[in-house]
């Protein structure tokens, strides 16, 4: 049976639906362009004024650096190593807002983490009365020349994106590519390579070199994972789907490192032990708590492998909380098992963590026997100081050993709050730390 031809109404009513399902797919068609528009103008705009920031912080960094070469007093050394830790952690803040791409800016990372440590420990040093050595002063001479060459590199992209020669596209980690326009990724690649050959720095702190030379500790024994198996892993730690495997790392902690656009983390070759990540996703207005941040901390610590911790200190700027852990062994704390975790306070997901110190030296430790009591230790405090509370701790020396100690915590008359270290077994005062409460969170000097 032959079919009735569409009548002109039905041919018209068709041609009608079809215009609007036209005109409806272009409108969302547009409105999403809008969209997609309005999010890569944002990105944009974060990333330049990310870059501008961490030109602003080199800049005062080494400023603060050749001043710190000639200053004299614990006052002025105190004032100028505060502000330079202060800036070394806006710049990495600012640092990881960027596409890194293919780039690793590993050396980079650690050297803005090394000036601000090393300046605070040289600042104790005074305080206790010591004047700074020459070979230390050379060193500060040595960070100020890294830190002005490292602060020309940025300047110069700051000038060439202020000419037009340097523009982010808003979904991938390179710069649009011209004859004219230079690349993000070839420039951080020349900034990385430029500290590569950083001399190496004892102090003590947590990013001191020496926590972390020799063999690792944690990964000592443990088989050889795959590329494969590596992936696998990372993917755990950084939920991002376009993950993928980017180099090897060497140096004392060998890895795979694999990458997103957003995303970077590092697993141990040996035993495939989350080793570091860092996203570059962007914090806006806060909206967690402290609390809120070190329960997601721990929580994703536990998820990757890594507990028996304990919380130290932390501190907030521009919406994002670093927390120190340290391992624990029999309520002893392990000081050089050092672990950070950047939580964003927007929305609680994290941001970063270094697990360097902890693979480096996590081991069971036998320990000695005490040749002084806690009530011994104790009655070496300031008769002026009170008590507050007391353990036992294990902190790193510039020996490149351990000390057990005990971690007597107290407060003056006006509410001052200390941290002294008496050793376990000689009796002395190795180390005095000065508690700062503030709005961002707690420090010591």
């Amino acid at each position: 049976m032959d079919k009735k031809p569409l009548s002109n109404r039905a041919k018209a009513r068709i041609v009608l639906y079809l215009s609007a399902v036209i005109l409806v797919l272009g409108i969302f068609s547009i409105v999403q362009t809008v969209k997609a528009n309005k999010y890569e103008r944002e990105a944009t705009v974060t990333r330049q004024m990310a870059l501008i920031s961490l030109d602003e912080c080199l800049n005062n960094i080494a400023t603060n650096l050749e001043k710190t070469i000639y200053a004299n007093t614990p006052a002025m050394l105190s004032r100028l190593s505060t502000e330079m830790w202060r800036e070394s952690t806006s710049a990495k803040n600012s640092l990881s807002m960027l596409p890194t791409g293919d780039s690793s800016l590993n050396n980079t990372y650690k050297f803005l983490s090394q000036i601000g440590e090393f300046v605070m420990s040289l600042q104790r040093k005074s305080a206790s009365g010591e004047e700074l050595t020459a070979d230390e002063r050379n060193q500060l001479k040595k960070l100020y020349e890294y830190c002005s060459s490292l602060n020309e590199q940025i300047k110069n992209m700051c000038i060439e994106l202020e000419n037009g020669n340097f523009t982010f596209e808003s979904t991938k980690s390179t710069l649009s590519k011209t004859n004219d326009v230079q690349t993000i990724n070839g420039e951080l690649d020349d900034v990385e390579q430029s500290i590569s050959d950083l001399p190496s720095l004892i102090y003590d702190g947590p990013f001191s070199d020496h926590i972390e030379q020799g063999e690792a500790k944690f990964i000592k024994g443990l088989e050889k994972i795959s590329r494969d198996k590596g992936l696998e892993i990372a993917k755990q730690i950084c939920t991002d789907t376009n993950l993928k495997f980017a180099y090897e790392e060497n140096g004392n902690i060998p890895c795979f490192v694999y990458q997103s656009d957003n995303c970077t983390v590092a697993i141990t070759r040996k035993g495939g032990k989350p080793l570091y990540m860092l996203s570059s996703e962007f914090v806006g207005e806060t909206s967690y708590s402290y609390e809120d941040a070190l329960k997601n901390a721990l929580s994703y610590l536990k998820k990757i492998g890594y507990t028996s911790l304990k919380e130290s200190y932390y501190f907030t700027d521009d919406g994002i909380c670093t927390i120190n852990f340290s391992a624990i062994q029999d309520s002893i704390i392990l000081y050089p098992d050092l672990i950070k975790v950047s939580i964003s306070l927007e929305n609680g997901k994290v941001l970063s963590f270094d697990a360097t110190g902890y693979v480096s030296n996590h081991t069971v430790r036998n320990s000695p026997e005490f040749k002084l009591s806690l009530n011994d230790a104790k009655s070496k405090i300031n008769n002026e100081l009170t008590i507050i509370d007391t353990r036992v701790c294990v902190i790193p020396t510039e020996w490149k050993t351990e000390q057990y100690c005990y971690e007597i915590h107290c407060k003056t008359q006006k509410g001052q709050e200390l941290l002294i270290y008496i050793d376990c077994i000689t009796g002395q005062e190795d180390n005095m730390l000065i508690l700062l409460y503030s709005d961002n969170g707690v420090l010591t000097k």
